[in-house]
């Protein structure tokens, strides 16, 4: 009986204990906030921007996030807000490292998506391509970047052709398409070497075809005639070492043009 009774009484104070924890999970949540600094409260959107853009001339990069954090997240449809956006965009792209440099790029992309009727909309898109041109790895390693940088560029330019970025992109673009064609040239010279003429003479061609601006133009002329000469197509060959002198007479390769085709005369 007295068993019975033990067991009785302590089902009820689990059942008890139970229901208080249900009442306990079910009420209001207490939310925790993040911490203010004073001195954005005191401070106009104005007066918190100029704080933000004296950290940035000063390269306190995070300091003048948290200015520019702050009018964009109180702010985010006045014309000072957007701007503020921006500037958060641009903290994350001076600090340069390939983290920092993400973070840019998706902080552009932000600003483009919620504001794209923006009038700094072109510059946005202009940083977005200035990601992908910093994060380029050098001509004789992979090109991914490179040519994302290049899509990005003409993306700019297709979007915002008479933008006042136009002229830095263009010239971008430039380098962007010479560095392309540097690794291409890299790897025509590897085949060469190897004395694979006609695996270099399609890189080479295609160098030709697809960068008219190339500035080492030269050099691929002079490729072409030993990947020829190579191949035993000598008469081809002569054409473009007389490119070579004639296009390029004040070039280091001229010199040996004129040899080579010394070479061929004897």
């Amino acid at each position: 009986m007295n068993f019975r009774r033990t067991l009785a009484l302590t089902a009820i104070v689990v059942i008890a204990l139970a229901g208080a924890g249900c009442r306990h999970n079910s009420g209001p949540r207490r939310v925790v906030r993040a911490a203010v600094d004073p001195e954005f409260v005191k401070l106009t959107k104005e007066q918190l921007f100029e704080k933000g853009e004296a950290f940035f001339a000063r390269k306190r990069w995070q300091k003048a996030r948290s200015y520019f954090g702050y009018v964009y997240e109180n702010y985010p449809n006045d014309p000072l807000g957007r701007r503020a956006l921006l500037r958060v965009a641009d903290t994350y792209y001076a600090q340069g490292d390939p983290v920092n440099l993400i973070e840019a790029q998706y902080k552009y992309r932000d600003f483009i998506n919620r504001y794209p009727t923006s009038d700094k909309a072109d510059y946005a898109m202009l940083q977005i391509a200035m990601v992908s041109y910093k994060q380029m790895e050098k001509p004789d390693r992979d090109q991914q970047k490179t040519r994302e940088a290049v899509e990005k560029f003409n993306d700019m330019i297709r979007a915002y052709p008479r933008s006042p970025f136009r002229p830095e992109a263009d010239a971008k673009l430039a380098e962007v398409k010479d560095r392309l064609a540097k690794h291409e040239h890299l790897v025509a010279r590897y085949y060469i070497k190897r004395h694979s003429y006609y695996a270099a003479l399609q890189r080479l061609n295609g160098i030709v075809d697809q960068y008219p601006n190339y500035s080492e133009r030269d050099a691929v002329f002079y490729d072409l005639g030993t990947s020829l000469t190579g191949l035993g197509r000598t008469n081809e060959a002569k054409l473009y070492f007389e490119r070579v002198i004639t296009e390029f007479p004040k070039s280091d390769y001229a010199g040996k043009a004129k040899r080579r085709l010394g070479d061929s005369k004897a």
